[in-house]
């Protein structure tokens, strides 16, 4: 099967097409919010308007893809370029193992730097057509461009099948996230599911963090410790290899409290200092883990990044009522052996003059799913089973 054709399926088809109207766009702020965000999910919070909003007043606007029928909009996706530098956005060390044109430009679907992505779209009946247009046109402009082709990495792992039965592409596992489903009675409830080492080690590492005199608050960043705060963050990330600084994360933080994002901060304090923090995110009934910052120089073991990613934020959401805290992509071991479950992410990928190998397509997605069997085993959400 290549890659997309050129039409969509109703018009091979003869079935009946009302007019739709696709438009390109500069910047998030050119579509009414309220239209946009009636079309992203609880779990797509990477793709909701006010946080495209912030990555535009930070980062510069992007291009934005839409769809639109006579009552509005129906599907709507911002492109950008990806970040070769970045090996959370390498094609190539992907998908190493599948012969492809990774190293040349593609349009990359979804939010800039999104490790989570769904594209914003109505549901019902108009939902497939819908996006097979914003998906041949995401591909005619790739070829205008003489890119390799079109790339929407960090899809759900139904979503890039769904893609995949609409226009044809190929569907590629290359990463997984952990959430938890948060019980009502918060990490107590949680815990009386687990056995009882995993209880005890919970428990110990919550004395331990109490035992080094920190102390848990809960609330907005305070503009004053803003230039704190970036800084933790900023030193995180560099230990894991980031090279964007304390003036990248203010700009990100500014830009955020422009678009309307407040995160919600947790704390640790030590003498009213900062000595780590995590910084969340509230959509729906969803709550997003998005930055962890730290002051290394405080090295004991206190177990500060799990009590403050994961214990408190998990206690908050079951006092807010909230169904779901979702944790990223990072430390997927340590969150599993602490309740989260491990869902399989993927690219949805169109060559331009091609399709991929299907059969080297197979053997890289049975490959990647028994690493993770093998590694996190029983903690795998049943969408793995697809490839088992």
């Amino acid at each position: 099967m290549r890659a997309c054709l050129l039409q969509p399926r109703a018009e091979r088809t003869g079935e009946a097409d009302e007019a739709l109207k696709v438009s390109l766009c500069r910047g998030v702020a050119a579509i009414d919010e309220h239209e946009w965000d009636a079309l992203v999910s609880d779990q797509n919070f990477y793709n909701s308007h006010a946080w495209l909003a912030g990555l535009d007043y930070a980062l510069g606007a992007c291009e934005v893809l839409a769809v639109w029928s006579a009552a509005g909009l129906l599907a709507a996706c911002p492109l950008w370029g990806g970040e070769r530098d970045d090996e959370l956005f390498e094609l190539g060390a992907f998908f190493n193992d599948v012969r492809g044109p990774w190293t040349h430009g593609f349009v990359w679907g979804g939010g800039r730097r999104s490790t989570h992505n769904q594209v914003p779209c109505v549901n019902g009946r108009r939902r497939a057509q819908a996006l097979r247009r914003l998906l041949l046109a995401m591909a005619g402009i790739a070829r205008e461009r003489g890119d390799a082709g079109v790339v929407l990495p960090y899809l759900p792992l139904a979503a890039a099948c769904e893609l995949a039965e609409i226009c044809g592409a190929s569907v590629l596992l290359h990463s997984a996230e952990a959430n938890i489903e948060v019980p009502p009675g918060g990490l107590a409830g949680l815990m009386a599911g687990r056995n009882r080492h995993d209880r005890f080690e919970v428990r110990a590492e919550i004395a331990a963090f109490a035992r080094c005199g920190n102390r848990v608050e809960w609330g907005a960043i305070d503009p004053s410790e803003q230039a704190r705060v970036a800084e933790l963050i900023a030193c995180n990330r560099a230990r894991y290899g980031s090279t964007q600084g304390e003036a990248w994360m203010q700009r990100m933080l500014e830009a955020q409290r422009r678009a309307g994002v407040l995160p919600i901060a947790v704390v640790a304090r030590r003498d009213q200092r900062i000595a780590a923090l995590c910084l969340l995110y509230r959509f729906g009934r969803a709550l997003h883990a998005r930055y962890y910052g730290c002051d290394y120089r405080l090295d004991d073991r206190d177990f500060r990044y799990f009590v403050l990613t994961c214990y408190e934020p998990i206690d908050y959401a079951a006092r807010a009522g909230l169904g779901e805290l979702r944790l990223s992509t990072s430390a997927l071991h340590a969150k599993a052996r602490r309740g989260a479950r491990i869902e399989p992410l993927a690219a949805a990928v169109l060559l331009s003059d091609r399709s991929l190998d299907p059969i080297a397509v197979r053997r890289h997605n049975r490959r990647f799913a028994e690493r993770h069997r093998r590694e996190l085993g029983a903690h795998l959400s049943p969408a793995w089973q697809a490839f088992l």
